[in-house]
């Protein structure tokens, strides 16, 4: 069980991500989203979250890759609720993520398509949280009073306000913040993954890069890139710019 500085850690986390999220996609409040992964992953205490899992996401019976999801799954035991009362232990693919803003903007997307057309926004929380579970979301048929429970102890709908949204810092890393580059660097296609050809590059970046002998895009030293997204892998700040994915920090830091 999740201590209440667990839970409280866990939240702000969360919040921010579910703010930009509905900034982006619009329709489920960001109380929702938040209390929804509350219970999914215990508050940030589940397995699952290793795959930066937070939501619940299956892969479903189609494994193409979406927008916000690049296809990566793993397989885990899950507990359905197919007839009330009686829970059935079952193995199932999840969706899996390179970090909590991606998975929290693949569950607004997959929240906007046809499947979940009778999810209307512009209605207060208890009805969307029903409209979730009656669209076929989840099994459990206490998830949607625990997660109202959830929305209403946290006071969960003080995000939903979302004129002034607050952006996740990632070790003094922050989502539309400007930082400079300390040295040329290579841009990549996802965090430590292939690196982008020039051509690639936006215009802006065009004017401030290079390329190699392989025409692989490098930014020069002393480029002031926008942070879109911030991700903490295998021991490395990457940060997420128009052109692509950058190293802030490795061995050394090479972005302030």
């Amino acid at each position: 069980m999740a201590s209440e500085q667990q839970i409280n850690k866990f939240i702000s986390e969360i919040a921010p991500c579910a703010q930009n999220a509905y900034k982006t996609l619009g329709k489920v409040l960001p109380s929702i989203c938040i209390g929804m992964a509350c219970v999914e992953c215990g508050y940030g205490t589940a397995g699952s979250v290793k795959h930066h899992s937070y939501l619940g996401q299956k892969v479903g019976t189609g494994k193409t890759a979406t927008k916000y999801w690049g296809g990566k799954f793993f397989t885990s035991s899950t507990k359905e609720e197919y007839t009330v009362g009686q829970h059935t232990t079952i193995k199932a693919a999840f969706r899996a993520y390179d970090s909590m803003q991606q998975c929290v903007l693949n569950y607004y997307e997959l929240l906007n398509t046809g499947l979940y057309s009778r999810v209307y926004a512009d209605v207060d929380y208890v009805t969307q949280m029903q409209q979730i579970k009656l669209c076929g979301y989840m099994t459990s048929s206490t998830e949607v009073n625990s997660v109202i429970k959830i929305i209403r102890k946290y006071n969960l709908t003080q995000y939903d306000n979302i004129q002034n949204p607050v952006q996740p810092i990632v070790q003094g890393y922050q989502v539309g913040k400007v930082y400079t580059l300390q040295s040329n660097m290579y841009v990549r296609q996802t965090p430590g993954g292939e690196k982008i050809k020039f051509d690639s590059f936006t215009q802006d970046a065009k004017r401030h890069g290079h390329f190699d002998n392989e025409g692989n895009g490098i930014l020069n030293s002393g480029t002031r890139v926008t942070c879109k997204e911030v991700v903490n892998k295998d021991k490395q700040i990457w940060l997420l710019i128009p052109s692509g994915w950058v190293c802030a920090v490795g061995e050394k830091t090479y972005i302030i």
